[in-house]
């Protein structure tokens, strides 16, 4: 008796099946989780497209979420810790236009501090002495605009604008000035700081 004698006599004692096939695609789930099995006992993970797209995703969370937290950290305060500087009421009822205005720090430096270096100013605003605001109103002129300023703001009006700008510091009032430049429709406001440290700064 050969092998295919043999062949036929097992076909004949166990006959195959309708759904009976030699591809492994159609093994019961027993015998897949039997193939996925290593050979600690433990079951290994089947991976899908779908699941390595939701740990792709779950990752890329928890990267972002830990790039948020170190950028916070880096912060010199955080978003809660910032107090907003209260406006008065007319202010905020004013249906006047707020123009856009830039804010700069000047320093005088003499010949000590450029090439001497002996003076105890540093770049810091810290060591300077006065603040520039720069305001742009365009479509105003000279003989409408009023500036008001006092030891800790300063309040521009005119017939379209409206501005208030609180000082970080007290300033000296008496020595502040005013420039109006009527090419570029410019307010240049230059106050100059008082504060508490100001002897040990300069």
């Amino acid at each position: 008796m050969d092998y295919v004698d043999l062949k036929k006599l097992s076909e004949m004692l166990n006959p195959p099946t309708a759904n009976s096939s030699d591809s492994e695609d159609d093994l019961p789930k027993s015998s897949l989780v039997q193939l996925c099995k290593s050979k600690t006992g433990k079951d290994t993970k089947i991976l899908t497209n779908e699941s390595i797209k939701k740990t792709e995703n779950e990752n890329k969370k928890k990267i972002e979420f830990i790039e948020s937290e170190e950028e916070k950290a880096k912060n010199i305060w955080q978003e809660e810790e910032i107090v907003a500087a209260p406006e008065a009421i007319d202010v905020i009822s004013d249906t006047r236009v707020r123009p856009e205005y830039d804010v700069k720090y000047q320093q005088y430096v003499g010949t000590e501090d450029a090439f001497l270096q002996m003076g105890l100013k540093t770049p810091l605003t810290s060591s300077c002495e006065a603040m520039v605001i720069e305001v742009k109103m365009p479509g105003d002129r000279m003989p409408g605009i009023c500036t008001d300023i006092t030891d800790d703001a300063v309040d521009i009006r005119s017939p379209k604008y409206r501005l208030h700008v609180p000082f970080p510091h007290n300033v000296h009032k008496q020595m502040s000035k005013a420039l109006w430049n009527s090419s570029t429709n410019i307010l240049t406001v230059t106050v100059f700081l008082k504060r508490e440290y100001d002897d040990i700064n300069f």
